[in-house]
């Protein structure tokens, strides 16, 4: 019998995809048991995100932007395109991962609204087995096929990092996530959310805005303002990708007092209006 030292690398692919979408695509997610990790020599740049989330065993990471850590089970990691890393099973035991790799202009403004980024590197993540079915998740078609397969798995993927934020310490040192950030996330996740005061917020959550505001973008990374608006994008995005509402429909949706505000919100958090944006998803579906 084979020692845990002695024990194969062996990977299980479950999504390899080259649909593309408007806002992006998975391009490949899956297992590795008793990974080695990636330890080319100066380090490995990706040229794609991806995530890895640590199964079992530990891992011995170091990238050009945090330098070196430990990965414990439980934790996850992103990678940047452009940021050299290496890691590797930090003893012969190896250690278990599921990952997956992403790309396209949701997550790049997602980096520019400061959702994620390099400082934010590590999350912790508990317990395992419920985190690994959300990410499992992400990959279902729910019987779509094609481009809206694609498009399907990179809101659900969204949507997940979004709760992951929430949930993870952000500092990879097991610090538990207060409920009331929680119950706040939730809230402005919710439909609406835009219309939604945050001091009012704040009072119904039992603290003071100032600690409120405080704890909040400590915690999550960004402020309560920035998070809203970042959720904003992603779900204006999305449906404006779909072209089954309106401006105006989805301005109701979102919480604007009309089309126009909503327009005016949207360049000014996206670069472009709801209109060029459409545009745009229309143009790349051909």
């Amino acid at each position: 019998m084979s020692s845990p030292s002695q024990a194969l690398t062996r990977s299980r692919i479950v999504l390899q995809s080259s649909a593309v979408t408007p806002l992006g695509a998975i391009k490949l997610a899956g297992f590795i048991e008793n990974s080695r990790g990636a330890e080319q020599g100066a380090g490995r740049r990706l040229g794609q995100y991806a995530l890895v989330y640590s199964l079992r065993g530990s891992c011995d990471y170091w990238d050009e932007h945090n330098g070196r850590r430990t990965v414990r089970p439980g934790e996850a990691f992103f990678l940047f395109p452009e940021i050299a890393h290496r890691y590797g099973a930090k003893d012969d035991a190896g250690w278990d991962e599921f990952f997956i790799v992403f790309e396209g202009p949701l997550f790049d403004l997602w980096r520019t609204q400061g959702l994620i980024a390099p400082e934010r590197t590590f999350l912790t993540l508990q317990p395992v087995d419920h985190w690994l079915r959300r990410w499992e998740s992400c990959l279902e078609t729910r019987g779509l096929v094609g481009r809206d397969a694609a498009l399907r798995q990179v809101t659900a993927l969204q949507a997940t990092v979004v709760d992951a934020l929430a949930a993870g310490s952000g500092t990879g040192k097991g610090k538990a996530t207060p409920e009331w950030i929680e119950l706040a996330c939730a809230a402005l996740n919710a439909e609406g959310a835009q219309a939604l005061r945050l001091p009012r917020l704040a009072r119904s959550l039992g603290v003071s805005f100032e600690t409120f505001r405080k704890r909040f973008t400590e915690v999550v990374g960004m402020s309560p303002g920035a998070y809203r608006s970042a959720r904003l994008v992603d779900e204006a995005g999305s449906l404006l990708a779909t072209g089954r509402l309106t401006g105006k429909e989805i301005a109701a949706r979102l919480g604007f007092a009309d089309e126009y505000h909503f327009s005016r919100r949207f360049k000014a958090l996206s670069g472009m209006t709801p209109t060029a944006f459409r545009q745009r998803v229309q143009g790349g579906n051909g």
